[in-house]
C-alpha cells in the first residue's frame, strides 16, 4: 500500500512564498493579496468538488453499464 506524505513539505513552501511575497508590501497590500489567494483557493474548491461529482458519475455509470452487461449476457 503506497504511502502519503505527510504534506509538511507543502506547508514550509507555502509559508516561505508567503513570507517572500509579504516582504515588501504594504499592510493593506498583503491584506489585498491574502483576499485573492483565498478566493483563488475557493474556486479550486468548487471546481474539485464539480470534477468529483462527475467522475464519481462516470463510474456509476459504467459500473451500471458492465452490471447490465453481465446480466445480458447470462440471460
Amino acid at each position: 500500500m503506497p504511502q502519503c506524505p505527510p504534506g509538511s513539505d507543502l506547508v514550509l513552501l507555502s509559508a516561505s512564498v508567503a513570507i517572500g511575497l509579504s516582504n515588501d508590501l504594504s499592510a493593506d497590500d498583503t491584506a489585498v493579496l491574502s483576499g485573492v489567494f483565498s478566493a483563488i483557493g475557493d474556486n479550486l474548491s468548487i471546481i474539485a468538488a464539480k470534477k468529483q461529482i462527475c467522475e464519481n458519475k462516470s463510474d456509476a455509470a459504467a459500473a451500471q453499464s458492465s452490471s447490465q452487461a453481465s446480466t445480458s449476457s447470462e440471460a
